[in-house]
């Protein structure tokens, strides 16, 4: 069994923050499990998946709509989720190396370059991101199935 990844909207918690809510889950995750974990905190799902990958292992990564250009926007434009190995080239190719280069962009350069994920990765590079974080018992369309293993060495 394994968990690579999840959600979290906390955002009506107002007794405790985001923060103290990601810290309290890595230390019981350390003490019950005695596994580390990566967290990203943010205001939005895009934020929160890159300040989980930004420090590994073991770290809580908080951006807010105030540090956002600080944390992401010097860091390769491929750390953009849906930024892969293609878009990269692509985005290199005209020149856009950072995720801070994507945000800046002309979105009609982009859009012409990579169609809609043009419009898509400019949104995210600028933090505007509202998809809601689904309810757990929610079922979504299975797209692949797969099969792997990770090996002790």
């Amino acid at each position: 069994f394994g968990l690579d990844e999840a959600w979290l909207d906390v955002t009506d918690n107002k007794n405790v923050s985001g923060k103290e809510i990601a810290l309290e889950i890595n230390r019981r995750i350390k003490q019950e499990l005695g596994i580390t974990v990566s967290i990203g905190v943010s205001f939005n799902k895009i934020f929160a998946k890159f300040g989980s990958d930004y420090k590994k292992p073991d770290a809580i990564t908080e951006i807010t709509r105030g540090n956002y250009r600080d944390i992401v926007w010097n860091c390769p434009a491929k750390d953009l989720l849906y930024v892969g190995r293609a878009t990269g080239r692509k985005l290199e190719s005209i020149g856009i190396y950072t995720i801070g280069d994507i945000a800046t962009a002309d979105v009609t350069l982009l859009r012409s370059y990579l169609g809609k994920w043009g419009d898509l990765i400019y949104g995210f590079a600028n933090g505007y991101d509202s998809s809601p974080v689904a309810h757990m018992n929610e079922n979504s369309e299975v797209k692949s199935i797969g099969n792997s293993t990770t090996t002790p060495k």
